[in-house]
């Protein structure tokens, strides 16, 4: 029996010699083998199948090889990352940097419109002078022309232009006369103040008649306006229509064609009581047609008043077209109407 000194002594020199020469297996023990010792080689081959034998050990000796490689590269971009983001903060601020804010940007100006519109209910209206006028409407001078008259005859301040179309319809313009003699068109450029004006029944002709409920063509001053109710805001020469307010129609009276009150000494058989047509009348100007030494042959109270429809002779706008144009008119208002078919 060796004693156990000699064992030991054994032992060590027999792990020296195995060291020397160069065949060491590196020992591990396997906690499933019930604390044997195997070799580590047999314990990978034992957890991986027989197919993944050459990839798993030399995946598991790649990855514990490449861990310091790993290590390093990941430092490396945590590193960067820095760097990158310093770089494009930079870059973030250089657009600021460069580029001037919009806010900074003079604003374009816009160009201020030649002509100031105001809006009188509902209608935009250049009731204001236009800075920039050069020349006549063309399609007022047209018109006046082809009944024969230049533009040195519009004489007057202010016109308001009636053309007659078909079905007893017609559109209305309204001009006004500027500091240097020329024109505009307080609606707009060729436009109508309204499209939707009505004439008589009848149509319209020259020296029209008593009861052909026709309008007659041509040009006529504008004395005064009328309105029932409160008064629209102009300094235009107005009355107001009230319960004694009449317009006589009848040919044999010496008042034929004019209006009367209560003062008047009555001498007429028909009358138009003026507040009996409340729509109508509700604003409206006197057209002066066979007013002056009126004829009794001769078609009487012509009127550009408030209608929808075709009338007995007057010219009819829409109620809120016919309060503008009054207001429009001023009391140095030198007004003419011009209805041409």
């Amino acid at each position: 029996m060796k004693k156990p000194g000699f064992i030991i002594t054994q032992t060590i020199l027999s792990l020296i010699l195995a060291a020397s020469v160069g065949s060491a297996v590196i020992l591990t023990m396997d906690i499933r083998s019930g604390g044997k010792i195997l070799p580590q080689e047999l314990f990978h081959y034992q957890t991986k199948s027989k197919n993944t034998q050459k990839q798993t050990s030399g995946t598991v000796n790649n990855a514990e090889s490449s861990k310091p490689a790993q290590e390093s590269k990941q430092e490396s971009k945590t590193e960067s990352k820095p760097a990158e983001e310093s770089k494009k903060s930079e870059e973030s601020k250089k657009p600021e940097e460069s580029k001037k804010p919009e806010e900074s940007k003079k604003p374009e100006e816009s160009k201020k419109p030649e002509e100031s519109k105001v809006s009188s209910d509902g209608l935009d209206l250049i009731l204001e002078e236009p800075k920039n006028l050069k020349e006549n409407p063309k399609d007022l001078i047209k018109t006046v022309e082809a009944y024969g008259y230049g533009s040195d005859f519009l004489g007057f301040d202010n016109l308001i232009l009636v053309d007659v179309g078909d079905n007893s319809t017609a559109k209305v313009y309204c001009y006004q006369k500027s500091s240097k003699d020329i024109w505009w068109n307080i609606a707009g450029e060729g436009k109508p103040i309204t499209d939707k004006a009505f004439i008589g029944s009848g149509g319209a002709d020259f020296d029209i008649k008593r009861g052909s409920k026709k309008t007659p063509l041509g040009f006529y001053s504008i004395s005064e306006g009328f309105y029932i109710g409160e008064k629209p805001d102009t300094t235009f020469p107005t009355f107001q229509i009230t319960d004694d307010i009449y317009w006589i129609t009848d040919p044999k009276s010496k008042y034929y064609n004019q209006k009367v009150d209560k003062n008047a000494k009555k001498d007429w058989s028909s009358a138009d009581h003026m507040i009996s047509a409340k729509n109508a009348n509700k604003y409206g100007l006197v057209v002066e047609f066979n007013t002056s030494s009126p004829d009794k042959n001769l078609a009487c109270e012509i009127f550009l008043r408030c209608g929808i429809e075709p009338t007995q002779g007057s010219i009819a706008v829409p109620e809120n077209v016919m309060k503008a144009i009054l207001e429009w008119l001023d009391s140095n208002s030198n007004t003419y109407i011009f209805i041409a078919p």
